[in-house]
């Protein structure tokens, strides 16, 4: 039995915290670069060779006939791609739940010193199993919860289809949407709450750990939504700049200029998720008595004691 000093979810917290972690940030991003760069080669292969003896004038294509064109020379190689694309959607899970497990074990740690990325990720590697367990729970939570909500919206829409009611299908569909949307945001939610509590020394289930973070995400709606909110609304922003540059700015085409932008938007996304995941970080890094890496900033945080 121990007892831990678990404020709310702070995004100051989240930002302090991953402003120390910078190398991990930058590990992050180039990690992410890594795990989606052979996909990326391959489908450059095999699309580029097809466009490039399209007409470059503007309008001189239909976009609908460009569509076809991607469509067919991706058909080709569509085994590769698929392999290349689902192997590096693993190494990413991978990475991710090593820097994760690796950022609670350094965070959590009374003697943690200067944010060394073998110090984070050497005790990630260890803890690495438990926080692939806690993963897999959020995903079977996810489609538990989708299975909840849409087969009897899926037996409701085809009733709707049945009885050509596109008024009540669209309605239908839209609320499934939205349903499916908010679950997936709950079970976020507990899941970030869940990887700290799965980082104090008696909390091997990964299953127990992830019903307590539900406890603590519904218990805490509104201040673990802000977080969640100060977060990825700026991430999912800095990801269309790219997209909506080249279509603002055609003449950057796929330039070294837009490039850069790329990459600069990539960092600041990897920067986000390390604030989010940070920002769900206890008030205190409080084991056994003595004061983690954010022991200092803590006084101004709003705390209680939970006896885990």
């Amino acid at each position: 039995m121990s007892t831990r000093c678990h404020g709310l979810p702070s995004p100051r917290r989240g930002w302090q915290l991953a402003r120390r972690l910078w190398r991990l940030v930058i590990a992050v991003w180039i990690g992410s670069w890594l795990a989606i760069t052979p996909a990326l080669l391959l489908l450059r292969q095999v699309v580029v060779p097809g466009l490039a003896s399209l007409p470059s004038g503007r309008g001189e294509v239909p976009e609908g006939d460009v569509a076809l064109i991607v469509l067919e020379a991706v058909r080709g190689p569509a085994r590769p791609l698929a392999f290349a694309v689902l192997s590096g959607l693993v190494l990413l899970w991978a990475w991710t739940v090593l820097w994760h497990a690796g950022v609670v074990a350094w965070t959590l740690r009374a003697d943690a010193g200067r944010a060394r990325l073998g110090e984070l990720l050497g005790p990630g590697v260890a803890a690495w199993w438990r926080y692939a367990r806690l993963s897999a729970t959020a995903l079977v939570a996810l489609a538990l919860a989708g299975a909840a909500l849409g087969l009897p919206l899926w037996w409701g829409a085809g009733r709707a289809y049945a009885a050509l009611a596109e008024r009540r299908l669209i309605v239908l569909l839209a609320a499934g949407a939205a349903g499916f949307a908010l679950a997936a945001i709950v079970v976020w939610l507990a899941t970030l709450h869940a990887s700290w509590l799965l980082g104090l020394p008696e909390r091997r289930s990964a299953v127990l750990a992830w019903l307590r973070g539900l406890r603590l995400a519904l218990r805490r709606p509104l201040a673990s939504l802000w977080a969640w909110l100060v977060w990825v609304v700026p991430a999912l922003l800095v990801s269309a700049v790219v997209p909506l540059l080249g279509v603002a700015f055609e003449g950057l085409g796929g330039g070294p200029l837009l490039a850069v932008l790329g990459l600069l938007a990539s960092l600041a996304r990897a920067f986000c998720w390390a604030g989010l995941f940070c920002s769900f970080s206890p008030a205190t890094g409080v084991v056994g008595g003595a004061e983690g890496p954010l022991g200092a900033d803590a006084g101004s945080t709003q705390q209680e004691i939970m006896h885990i």
